[in-house]
């Protein structure tokens, strides 16, 4: 899928919560549900970047899987399911990342965050968009930014922050992110209340 999920629903119908206020996403835990759209605006960012999920609603009650292919429909459409942190790295080390930083925290995979990005007009300038590669992959990554456990809006145009279906612990997961400024992807565990972006990949 090289697009950043919209849905607002499951598959089976149910109603992912929409979460508006600063104060009841603050107030929210790792096993709660939401989504919403950047700085609640439900035009051209929510065309343009997609809808912000919380890990939970990611997963849609499913337990964490390091598993590739992950098995986790979560959010997704039927036929499709959320990548796994195992499936990034498969993916990572196909576009060129050494086996010896596959497994690293932070930043990895010199131009590997080049190639996984697309549009250099609405990224910020950095050392991303000059990188070997810029959008060759296919991925089509766009900064769609995030939101913070507690709240707050961040980074449209600098990021963008993608869950996986791989929890680090019992209060954060791991992601996978793309910054304006380097060329590489980071990696990191990140609070399962942010809301991040949501990729699919289809079933085989």
């Amino acid at each position: 899928m090289a697009n950043n999920l919209k849905t607002t629903h499951y598959a089976d119908g149910t109603e992912i919560p929409l979460v508006e206020s600063n104060s009841v996403w603050e107030a929210m835990g790792s096993e709660d549900s939401a989504y919403c759209y950047y700085n609640n605006n439900t035009s051209q960012e929510a065309f343009t970047y997609g809808a912000l999920y919380t890990w939970a609603a990611a997963l849609n009650g499913s337990e964490s899987s390091d598993n590739v292919p992950s098995g986790i429909q979560g959010v997704c459409p039927d036929g499709w399911h959320i990548p796994s942190d195992g499936e990034w790295k498969e993916l990572e080390m196909f576009l060129g990342m050494p086996q010896t930083e596959v497994d690293a925290t932070g930043p990895r995979g010199r131009y590997i965050g080049s190639k996984l990005a697309v549009s250099p007009g609405l990224w910020s300038d950095g050392y991303l968009k000059t990188g070997d590669g810029f959008g060759n992959s296919g991925f089509m990554a766009l900064p769609g930014g995030g939101r913070r456990y507690d709240g707050t809006f961040g980074h449209l145009g600098d990021n963008a922050n993608f869950w996986t279906a791989t929890e680090g612990d019992s209060a954060k997961a791991w992601g996978r992110h793309i910054y304006a400024q380097y060329s590489t992807v980071h990696r990191y565990t990140n609070v399962k209340s942010d809301g991040f972006s949501v990729r699919c990949v289809k079933d085989q």
